[in-house]
């Protein structure tokens, strides 16, 4: 037996054992140890091992690491195979689970530290993020006109269809070019239109020109092959007095038309090739928003009455649908994509429709007054609703394929939301506390996705990097 040391404390909290004994029976202590616990063989190849120990803390597992982490971890590995096991047993849905994790108390560990993985199946969707979490990687770049920073609020932003320019207009009435590479973003161009405060600008159909507009009856075409600014004459026959707010029929269109949107609802429309007015349409109300579609063939235009009107431009004066949304007072934006119809409201509301072809409608009214026989007023059956903005909606843009869609708001600081597509999902980490939004007053997206520029009332165009669309 080794030897006893006595433990009685006196009132000095001290050992009444002296050093000298208390260090003779340690030393005893050791060498009977050593003899009882001595090694039965040696092994040549532990004299060569370096020690592993280390002082710094070791992550605790999964709970220790963030959602990106997470995510990264869940494209590489995929699920794991108790996670799929779980899933396929309790197949019911994700209330289903919840009621099971309530009343199982050894599995709140599981959902604490892998409820990721388990109730997402533990990959990533088409937007790049794991569906329960509504989680999007995006990282945040140089500024896109760090070069040269804009003197008044960005109004319009636009990648030209090569990716990797960036237009950047407003009311400093100067039009800047940059050539983005998320580090230097250097400044490619810059052009002044005196007196031209530019409330609307966008590269021409071919990607050649620039189309700029403001508070005139005229606009201006920038060449960019030959340097040369050309001015547009009134638009003839047309009472209009502003051609502030424009949009553009895509890239994609044989011959490119824009169309100006005016405040007593007539809607002219002129060919970028000829310069010249083709046609016009004409609604009721003021119209405050528009879109083509794909093919270039269709127009829609909305406004004041909230009604959304469909025009077949291979006849122009005939509408051949009215879609009444009924979340709207006004239509304030409009957007299109591949899939879906996003109307923007002064309310705060975007309410999310099919794509016009193949969708189911209900007919308003029997008695409705109908041009040329043709004219149809409907109400589409509405998909879903965004009800995140409290204020006006006046800037909607799709993802190049519309897996994304960007709704923001001027009104209201950091009034700027990310939805994912088809799910109608917001995604709930962007803009983070630190996103330097401010007032938003337009955003786009890049050709492939990748890219992200949200152009604000200091005159900055803030530039994200969307991982969904690495590749």
């Amino acid at each position: 037996m080794l030897p006893s040391v006595p433990s009685k404390v006196g009132k000095t909290g001290e050992n009444p054992v002296s050093r000298h004994a208390a260090g003779r029976a340690v030393v005893n202590a050791t060498t009977m140890s050593d003899e009882i616990l001595n090694p039965a063989w040696e092994d040549l190849d532990d004299a060569d091992a370096k020690p592993t120990t280390t002082t710094k803390p070791r992550p605790s597992g999964l709970c220790a690491v963030g959602g990106s982490a997470r995510l990264q971890h869940g494209r590489l590995v995929g699920s794991p195979g108790w996670a799929n096991s779980f899933r396929a047993q309790h197949a019911g849905g994700q209330d289903d689970c919840n009621n099971i994790y309530t009343g199982l108390g050894n599995m709140r560990d599981l959902m604490r530290n892998g409820g990721d993985q388990l109730e997402g199946g533990g990959k990533s969707d088409q937007a790049g993020c794991l569906t329960p979490d509504d989680l999007i990687v995006a990282t945040r770049l140089q500024d896109g006109n760090v070069s040269d920073p804009s003197r008044g609020v960005i109004r319009s932003l636009e990648f030209h269809k090569n990716g990797r320019m960036l237009l950047t207009a407003g009311l400093d009435k100067y039009i800047r070019l940059f050539d983005i590479d998320g580090v230097r973003n250097a400044k490619v161009q810059g052009v002044f239109l005196e007196d031209f405060p530019i409330h609307k600008a966008c590269f021409g159909g071919d990607g050649l020109k620039i189309v700029a507009a403001g508070r005139r009856n005229y606009f201006y075409i920038y060449d960019l092959q030959h340097g040369t600014i050309e001015r547009s004459s009134a638009l003839l026959g047309k009472e209009v007095r502003s051609l502030e707010s424009f949009v553009q029929s895509t890239a994609e269109a044989n011959h490119p038309v824009v169309a100006f949107l005016g405040q007593d609802g007539q809607v002219p429309l002129v060919s970028l090739k000829s310069m010249t007015t083709t046609g016009s349409v004409k609604m009721n109300g003021s119209a405050r928003a528009g879109v083509f579609s794909s093919d270039g063939q269709r127009l829609m235009t909305a406004g004041g009455d909230g009604v959304i009107y469909v025009w077949d431009l291979r006849n122009q004066s005939r509408c051949i649908e009215k879609i009444v949304d009924e979340s709207s007072v006004q239509v304030t934006s409009l957007a299109l994509s591949h899939g879906h119809l996003a109307v923007g409201s002064d309310t705060g509301v975007v309410s999310i429709y099919e794509n016009l072809k193949g969708e189911p409608r209900i007919p308003v009214e029997a008695t409705e007054d109908c041009w040329n026989g043709m004219q149809q007023t409907m109400r589409r059956k509405r998909m879903n609703t965004i009800t995140n903005l409290m204020t006006e909606v006046d800037n909607i843009t799709f993802s190049a394929d519309g897996r994304i869609l960007a709704v923001s708001s001027r009104f209201k600081r950091d009034s700027l939301r990310l939805v994912h597509m088809p799910s109608c999902k917001v995604f709930a980490n962007f803009p983070s506390t630190k996103s330097p939004l401010n007032y938003v007053w337009t955003a786009c997206f890049s050709p492939n996705g990748a890219h992200l520029a949200i152009g604000n009332a200091r005159g900055r165009a803030l530039l994200y990097r969307i991982h969904a669309f690495d590749t």
